[in-house]
């Protein structure tokens, strides 16, 4: 499945949802004993739009190539869409639409059984945990796409600074103004008998910084 027909198929199933959701809602407030058997049905389609919405964000904003996993979903976003769009014709009225028109949606009955609605809410769960599953696969890979952009062979350096270089070894002092403060402190401290025996000097790693010892 290429980056086009899998976004047009992601698109697809999530116009497809929103309308079920719709009609969801329209039984809510004419039915008054399948409640609980509609916002099953209408959560569970929700909870699938809201990952399609998710994977189409990632297609959109990522090289397509790379992402394996919602690139290879066009065989369950078919499956997908095809359960929806018959769950679509059971819910919509119909041949009896210019009636209902008339007398309005509070004539519709909700057109399933509670076991009914447990075999729908399952299916769709399967849907679900498959694109919820490509999607987590392709969010890792895209995090760590991102990572490996960050090639620290390509970071500027400072010649002869690297760790356990000796170009300096013989020359092995500090540049001029360097830390004259810290060199002062060191100095009094070195000079003065009442001062303690160790000046632990603290600092980042691979700073040079290391315990000065007095002569004892």
């Amino acid at each position: 499945m290429d980056g086009l027909s899998g976004a047009a198929s992601v698109i697809a199933v999530i116009d497809i949802s929103a309308k079920i959701v719709s009609l969801c809602l329209q039984y809510s407030k004419a039915v008054r004993g399948a409640k609980d058997d509609i916002e099953r049905v209408q959560g569970k389609v929700s909870d699938i739009t809201h990952i399609l919405e998710q994977i189409k964000q990632l297609l959109d904003s990522q090289d397509k190539t790379q992402l394996s996993a919602t690139q290879g979903l066009f065989s369950s976003l078919t499956k997908c869409l095809k359960e929806l769009e018959n769950l679509q014709v059971e819910l919509e009225p119909g041949k009896g639409r210019k009636t209902m028109s008339r007398i309005g949606f509070r004539a519709l009955k909700w057109p399933f059984t509670s076991k009914q609605v447990d075999k729908i809410v399952s299916s769709l769960k399967g849907c679900e945990q498959t694109l919820s599953l490509a999607l987590q696969v392709d969010q890792t890979t895209a995090v760590l796409s991102i990572d490996q952009k960050l090639d620290l062979a390509k970071l500027p350096i400072a010649h002869g600074a690297s760790y356990d270089s000796h170009t300096e070894e013989h020359n092995a002092r500090c540049l001029p103004n360097t830390r004259t403060a810290l060199l002062q402190d060191i100095t009094k401290w070195a000079q003065d008998k009442d001062s303690k025996s160790i000046f632990w000097l603290s600092g980042m790693a691979t700073s040079g910084y290391h315990p000065y010892l007095r002569g004892l």
